[in-house]
């Protein structure tokens, strides 16, 4: 993690989303997030925008 950019698990934090409701948004099992979040460094961008893109919405539900 780099200290210019918020890592996605301080972003999950402070918009206080709930993990299990991310992972139901994104279509995957809440362990998988937990494993993707574990190693966020190496996500594909895609990965990344797909779990930003979620929590964009749920931030607005």
């Amino acid at each position: 993690m780099t200290t210019k950019t918020k890592s996605l698990k301080q972003i999950i934090k402070n918009k206080n989303i709930k993990r299990y409701a991310l992972a139901h948004k994104i279509g995957i099992n809440r362990a998988t997030l937990w494993e993707w979040l574990s190693f966020e460094d190496d996500l594909t961008i895609n990965k990344k925008e797909l779990i930003l893109k979620a929590i964009q919405e749920l931030s607005h539900e």
